[in-house]
């Protein structure tokens, strides 16, 4: 069994570790956001930035789709409920 000490040291690790996620994150969050000058040039190329900007719309969806149970799990609990219980009703 592990004692107080190791699990407090293993718990200092792992939030070291998620604060470099966090910030490896930021770093590539940045590098992706065009600045307004990029931005400016990019809306003569045909599309791609709607393209750009729909690939972030959706990813951003997805993942608040992933932390949704997560973050209400009753409300996710009770909406599940509630869409089979119509798909139920629905035969």
């Amino acid at each position: 069994m592990a004692t107080k000490a190791e699990l407090e040291a293993e718990l200092a690790q792992l939030r070291a570790e998620l604060a470099a996620r966090d910030i490896r994150e930021k770093a590539r969050a940045e590098e992706a956001t065009p600045s307004t000058e990029e931005a400016l040039q990019e809306e003569g190329n045909d599309g791609v930035e709607a393209q750009t900007d729909w690939e972030t719309d959706i990813g951003e969806i997805l993942a608040d789709l992933e932390a949704f149970p997560h973050k209400q799990p009753l409300m996710f609990a009770l909406g599940a409920f509630a869409v089979g219980y119509l798909i139920g009703r629905a035969k």
